[in-house]
């Protein structure tokens, strides 16, 4: 029966995406779907030419528990679960996670158990380390948010992925961008990749909206990216000229439209977007990097319009959800939303149109655009560092992350987040763009001298003091960096 479902799923699949999805992390490799033997037949058999498998030995675990534990910030009141799908119910990310879950389990013979941890960056982190301390082997893998693997990995608790059997890190289905900017000193302790979509909708992006363009007869920000034109000076020109009192009582609040509506993260992004790094890694090792020219340039040229109250209204000064932020833009009231990818479904509802696009470049001289994976919002895959079976382990991550890429990828990036949820097909090509630029950055993920949190503090009080900001800081900033450097050149990576 579970092939019977996993074959005609695959039928829809294929049928709703012509052009066969391609991953969010590797654009570069076609795919398509896996007939499973069965009914499907030559439709799927003639579009699975060219689908890429996994080096797996073939294995039967004779039904054995394989438990996922999954953790998260606390966002809108519920974990972040890419795992959990108990039946199909015509949802497409259930339905497909439901599809992997069951082609693994078959394959392999295991029983996949999913263990919802509470919400809470620490949550995630004691549950692991009580795990490896006791020796329990409470968990063959974990997704944990950001800022737990960090500490997680710091302190020893994790295998270094690249020791761990059979995963092939070099695959498609793994991000290759977060493999490299997380890697220090040759250990990967955490990643990403097609196995979850929590790092898609953690992934930085600006809302615009089109009626206003038009109404307005500005300039299709679309094709200003396309062009390489989409510069801060280009969106601090077009945001700056839309702000409008439109109650008329000689002030600017919520009832009146503004330029665009700055969430706080911003500022994180705003750094990434110049080709900046909190930190960057350099020749294996971690170094702070957060004070260049670019960066104070970005900075300051950011505040000259965020803070002003008649262009841009900081939301989160009157309402730290997004409930006011949806309600404001689909009443038309901002050309601009600076955010995350999450946001976009809770948009489905604007009788607006609206379109997608990245973060604005420095200048027209720099070659890519970069969008930042937030680091409060992020999760990431870990193996705990006593494993039952670290083989066994490694051939269902291997499978989960190979499968995920045929089923999951495609029912979320083609079907729910471009067909459902964006309003075009630029917004499709525009989607591709940003999944293929993103930053991750280590010195928000490690919260180095509490930059994160200083930086948006910056545009929380109104104050352009960054030089100040950032000497006051400096000094303990090095401190924890060269204390995390040091961990992971001594990092243990004996498998066990």
């Amino acid at each position: 029966m579970k092939k019977r479902v996993i074959s005609l799923l695959i039928a829809v699949l294929i049928v709703l995406l012509p052009a066969c999805a391609q991953s969010t992390d590797d654009k570069d490799t076609q795919n398509a779907g896996d007939s499973s033997g069965s009914a499907v037949d030559s439709s799927v058999e003639a579009a699975e030419t060219e689908r890429l498998y996994p080096d797996l030995p073939d294995k039967n675990y004779n039904n054995e528990a394989f438990t996922i534990l999954v953790s998260s910030n606390n966002e809108y009141g519920t974990v972040k679960d890419d795992f959990t799908a108990e039946e199909m119910n015509a949802e497409p990310i259930n339905d497909a996670r439901y599809v992997r879950n069951t082609t693994v389990e078959d394959k392999f013979g295991v029983d996949i158990k999913v263990i919802q941890a509470d919400l809470g960056s620490d949550v995630g982190y004691n549950l692991v380390k009580t795990s490896v301390t006791s020796g329990d082997f409470a968990y063959d893998f974990a997704m944990v948010c950001g800022y737990a693997a960090c500490k997680l990995a710091t302190q020893n608790y994790l295998l270094d992925l690249k020791k761990v059997p059979y995963i092939g890190l070099d695959k498609p289905w793994w991000d290759q961008k977060a493999n490299s900017d997380l890697t220090v000193f040759n250990h990967l302790f955490y990643t990403t990749g097609d196995i979850s979509t929590a790092d898609n909708e953690a992934t930085y992006c600006i809302m615009f909206n089109k009626n206003l363009i038009t109404d307005l007869r500005m300039e299709d920000p679309y094709e200003l990216v396309r062009t390489g034109k989409w510069t801060i000076d280009k969106y601090i020109e077009m945001a700056g000229s839309v702000s409008t009192d439109l109650d008329g009582d000689g002030k600017y609040t919520k009832d009146d439209q503004y330029g665009a509506l700055i969430w706080d993260d911003t500022m994180m992004g705003i750094v990434n977007a110049a080709g900046e790094k909190c930190s960057s890694v350099e020749n294996g090792e971690i170094k702070l990097t957060l004070n260049s020219e670019k960066t104070v340039t970005m900075i300051e040229k950011f505040f000259s319009f965020a803070f002003d109250k008649t262009r841009a209204y900081t939301y989160q000064r009157y309402n730290w959800d997004d409930k006011l932020l949806c309600t404001m833009f689909m009443n038309n009231q901002a050309l601009f939303i600076n955010q995350l990818m999450q946001l976009i479904p809770k948009l489905r509802e604007m009788n607006a149109d609206f379109g997608i696009i990245p973060y604005f470049k420095y200048d027209e001289a720099q070659k890519e655009y970069y969008n930042t994976v937030g680091s409060w919002h992020s999760v990431f895959l870990c193996v705990p560092k006593v494993q039952k079976d670290v083989e066994r382990t490694g051939i269902v991550i291997e499978a989960l992350a190979a499968e995920s890429k045929y089923t999951v990828t495609p029912a979320y990036y083609d079907i729910t987040l471009k067909t459902k949820a964006a309003r075009d097909e630029e917004s499709g090509e525009m989607l591709d763009l940003i999944f293929q630029t993103r930053i991750y950055d280590l010195g928000w993920y490690y919260q180095f001298g509490n930059y994160n949190e200083s930086v948006m503090n910056l545009l929380r009080n109104f104050q352009n003091e960054f030089t100040s900001m950032y000497k006051r800081t400096e000094k303990a900033a090095q401190k924890m960096i060269d204390k995390t450097n040091e961990a992971f050149r001594e990092a243990d990576t004996d498998n066990g």
